[in-house]
């Protein structure tokens, strides 16, 4: 078992820190290639049709897995439904833009791109009964797969000099050639069939992932899209540049290790004690590698900024370290609504997330003509500030998850990282060192002081961490 389950957990992180590796050099190039204005107009639109494929696939996917027994009128009903919404969805986005933009340009990007929608939930099914089984490597062989074409073909696109369109066609490429790699790989003819039951089911129990879902989302690609309409598609290419710098590894990271944990947890919904437990193990694990990670970013973003992407970045470079300490700040209340669904009590944070993504949105909105990507940045810091305390009272109501398991959960990374950040930013200011050198030594310090202080802190987490996917 100990043997299957880290099994599950090389594939996982295989897909997922490949497509670090793949999305850096896709976005290295980006970089080079796009202006922030071509880059930020490629992202908003982009970021408007994947909020709706994330609130259908919120819907219908996590239900799927949680269900006891899978059947085939599930499968069906699912697979049709989605595909269905998908069409009339498509067919919608394309009808507003034509009404309401003069650009006969951004009508084809805004209409191409939609079509994302379909390939992405056509995967959703398939992607379900993967997570089930643990067929993280059909998983992990999708993902890859598509990141490598899709990374291509948007380089390709970007070298000829289309702009906008090589976001657009590396999106559209990923999502297709990972529904064709999922069919291949699970051949069943599904049915044409929708059971009104089944279809009921799946939204009651879907309706508030989704709406968690929509939140978190909003605030990914929504944040995009409000400030795109309030400072422009320049101030949207800078911000989108520091949250791609956060998103790589926290994507990466966060979609891994959630991929494994719903079924995990959603396993042991019914022994609370275990369920607090494993709980616990998995935010102290995840916050010994993600908090010193945020941090650290956050004391490099100026040589990260300017040695890899070029000068023309820098005004990215604050709102690279705001966004940075939003993420450590969020690794610790990291599995609060993955928890939440597997004992379906999801509902419980709805209010809080509905309600501090209007006020981030609000923020953007108000402050964006005035301040840019920083005043994003901020919102996005203030909403994190907010909801954390509200997950865990969500959690403490659900399953007795409380601020004694949060606070032991968590203050040895923390505390290990503040000090690792206090050393690095005192060292940093003694040595003459320019360029990569600066860099690579800030981060062999920053290394080496967290691992000195968090074994300081905790001198068994070796020996305990281990423990973690084979004891509970």
């Amino acid at each position: 078992m100990a043997n299957h389950r880290l099994v599950t957990l090389i594939w996982i992180f295989t897909e997922k820190f490949g497509l670090i590796v793949l999305s850096m050099i896709t976005f290295v190039v980006y970089a080079r290639l796009l202006s922030p204005e071509e880059l930020g107009l490629g992202t908003v639109i982009i970021a408007s049709v994947e909020l709706i494929g994330m609130i259908y696939s919120s819907v219908l996917e996590d239900p799927l897995v949680r269900l006891e027994r899978l059947e085939d009128k599930h499968i069906s009903t699912a697979f049709w439904a989605a595909v269905l919404a998908s069409l009339m969805s498509i067919v919608v986005i394309s009808l507003t833009v034509i009404v309401y933009s003069p650009s006969p340009v951004l009508r084809w990007m805004v209409a191409v791109a939609s079509v994302k929608i379909l390939f992405t939930m056509m995967a959703r099914v398939y992607v379900a009964q993967m997570r089930r089984s643990s067929n993280f490597k059909m998983l992990a062989s999708r993902t890859l797969l598509g990141k490598v074409l899709g990374g291509a073909g948007g380089i390709a696109v970007a070298l000829w000099g289309l702009g906008a369109w090589a976001v657009i066609a590396q999106a559209l490429l990923m999502e297709l050639v990972s529904i064709i790699v999922l069919m291949l790989g699970d051949r069943r003819r599904i049915a044409f069939n929708i059971d009104g039951a089944v279809l009921r089911e799946l939204l009651k129990s879907g309706f508030p992932v989704a709406i968690n879902a929509l939140s978190s989302q909003a605030l990914q690609r929504g944040v995009n899209v409000v400030l795109g309409m309030t400072a422009g598609t320049h101030a949207v290419g800078m911000f989108n540049m520091a949250m791609r710098i956060i998103d790589l590894p926290r994507t990466a990271i966060y979609n891994g290790l959630m991929s494994y944990a719903l079924p995990v947890f959603a396993r042991r919904s019914s022994e609370p004690s275990r369920l607090l437990g494993i709980i616990g193990d998995s935010t102290a694990v995840s916050g010994f590698l993600l908090t010193p990670l945020f941090i650290g970013i956050a004391l490099t973003a100026s040589d990260l900024i300017l040695l890899i992407f070029g000068a023309k970045w820098a005004e990215a470079i604050p709102m690279l370290q705001v966004l940075a300490c939003t993420a450590a700040i969020g690794n610790t209340a990291m599995f609060a609504t993955t928890a939440l669904v597997a004992v379906n009590r999801s509902h419980l944070t709805i209010k809080a997330e509905v309600a501090t993504t209007v006020l981030a949105l609000g923020l953007v909105y108000s402050f964006g003509s005035a301040y840019g990507g920083i005043a994003a940045a901020l919102a996005l810091l203030a909403r994190m500030l907010l909801i954390t305390p509200l997950q865990i009272r969500g959690l403490n109501t659900a399953i007795g998850y409380g601020w004694r398991r949060f606070f032991d959960s968590n203050y040895r990374s923390v505390i290990a990282s503040l000090i690792m950040a206090a050393i690095v930013a005192w060292v940093s200011r003694q040595w003459s060192f320019q360029g990569y050198l600066h860099l690579i030594c800030n981060i062999g310090i920053g290394a080496l002081t967290y691992a000195v202080a968090y074994s300081v802190l905790h001198p068994r987490w070796p020996q305990e961490f281990k423990t973690v996917f084979t004891a509970h």
